[in-house]
């Protein structure tokens, strides 16, 4: 039993092991394709800068940078909750009642066939050049995956439990509590990932636009300039905030994967 226990820690922390170093490997073999790039000057330095100078001015300009990601972040933690109970609930009416699936899914996709860049415009017009237009934007990108993956989990669970349910005469409402929204989760959190980096994608275009502080607007200024170290910088702190985020949903997925763990298991 001892040696069993022993195998299975032993084959676990190989697994764990690689999933660390791989990655790390393959960036710093990406560095050093650049670096060696950048030696051979197969690009001028204007272009593509030396590892070494996207450093120094990550850190020399640390304070100043994080200022602009701050504004970034906040404007990705805003259109994010405000994608996901717009989609959630959207997914939940889709869910409960046929009509509403019938009126409103084939209307969504229809809507999602519009290039999405074309309606940066209006929201600049509707909501002026503000917070308020880059959080639509991002709320735009991010509503369709969040819909179609949260809705297609909770109408496909299984017709046994379904079935189970209606025999003992559960409503529509505690079939959905106690079924359908747990075996869903995991589908429904695939869809908030997805929305999580369109919605990052949405709020850096509109600071591309409209915005005078953030990210974005950072690395426009700075490319304007040809000043690409300071672009290359600027996006790392793009990466900084992309991983904030990334890793509270991650967080919170296996928190409420964990609650809901008994209730749909098989």
């Amino acid at each position: 039993m001892l040696g069993f226990l022993k195998e299975k820690v032993r084959e676990h922390g190989i697994a764990n092991s690689r999933q660390i170093i791989l990655p790390i490997a393959f960036f710093t073999l990406v560095v050093l394709l650049w670096q060696y790039t950048v030696d051979q000057k197969f690009f001028p330095a204007v272009i593509l800068p030396p590892p070494g100078d996207v450093v120094d001015i990550f850190l020399a300009n640390r304070k100043f940078m994080w200022g602009h990601a701050v504004s970034t972040l906040y404007e990705c933690f805003l259109a994010f909750i405000c994608a996901c109970a717009i989609g959630l609930s959207v997914s939940c009416i889709i869910t409960l009642s046929y009509f509403a699936r019938r009126a409103i899914y084939p209307n969504l996709i229809i809507f999602q066939l519009i290039p999405t860049i074309a309606l940066a415009p209006l929201f600049i017009l509707w909501f002026g050049i503000g917070t308020e237009a880059r959080v639509a934007y991002g709320i735009c990108l991010a509503l369709f995956p969040i819909v179609v993956s949260s809705s297609t989990g909770l109408l496909n669970t299984g017709d046994t439990y379904l079935k189970l349910c209606s025999s003992l005469t559960a409503g529509r409402w505690q079939t959905f509590k106690s079924v359908r929204l747990p075996f869903a989760l995991p589908l429904i959190f695939t869809g908030l990932r997805i929305g999580l980096t369109l919605t990052i994608i949405g709020v850096v275009v509109g600071e591309f636009v409209t915005a005078q502080s953030g990210i974005g607007y950072l690395i426009s200024f700075a490319a304007s300039g040809l000043e690409t170290a300071i672009s290359l910088a600027a996006i790392v702190y793009l990466l900084v905030v992309g991983l904030i985020l990334f890793t509270a949903l991650v967080c919170i997925e296996f928190v409420v994967l964990r609650i809901f763990s008994g209730v749909a298991a098989p």
